[in-house]
């Protein structure tokens, strides 16, 4: 009989890859453990989710994030999260205030409740906010994910 190693089998990283991959790209939602924990995390966007109940829930990007990585994030999470249908619309609840769950700067509240605007809308829209009652589809939110990936230069 041949000797054998006792080293551990190889693990071949064609099953290594896929699993980290998919790990990092945010294909495992995360429990709801307590207030600091995420409920969702976008990698995209690079934010945490935290649902509040119901169809609402709390993004919080890091500092400084553009308005873009609010929007992609909440598209994340409504359709992976909640379900939501390419096009369900998401509503702005809050706008940009302190977290309701963690205190940080710069969080923005989202739900798929049709929410009244603060203000009416503009008869040209240059942009997009996230104002009381703004909303995008999540198709439409969804593409702002696009705007956050970075270029590669060869």
């Amino acid at each position: 009989m041949p000797w054998r190693s006792k080293k551990s089998p190889k693990v071949s990283s064609k099953v290594v890859i896929p699993v980290c991959l998919a790990a990092l790209t945010g294909c495992v939602t995360l429990e709801n453990g307590g207030s600091d924990l995420p409920s969702f995390f976008s990698p995209v966007a690079n934010a945490k989710i935290y649902q509040l109940g119901g169809n609402s829930f709390e993004v919080v990007p890091e500092i400084g994030a553009e308005s873009a990585a609010y929007w992609c994030a909440a598209s994340d999470f409504a359709r992976r999260g909640l379900g939501a249908g390419w096009s369900d619309r998401i509503f702005v609840f809050n706008g940009q205030a302190n977290s309701v769950v963690t205190g940080r700067i710069d969080a923005v509240t989202f739900t798929l409740e049709p929410i009244e605007r603060e203000q009416p809308k503009p008869l040209l829209r240059l942009g997009f906010t996230l104002k009381r009652g703004d909303s995008q589809t999540v198709s439409a939110a969804n593409g702002f994910c696009q705007d956050l990936l970075p270029v590669l230069f060869f």
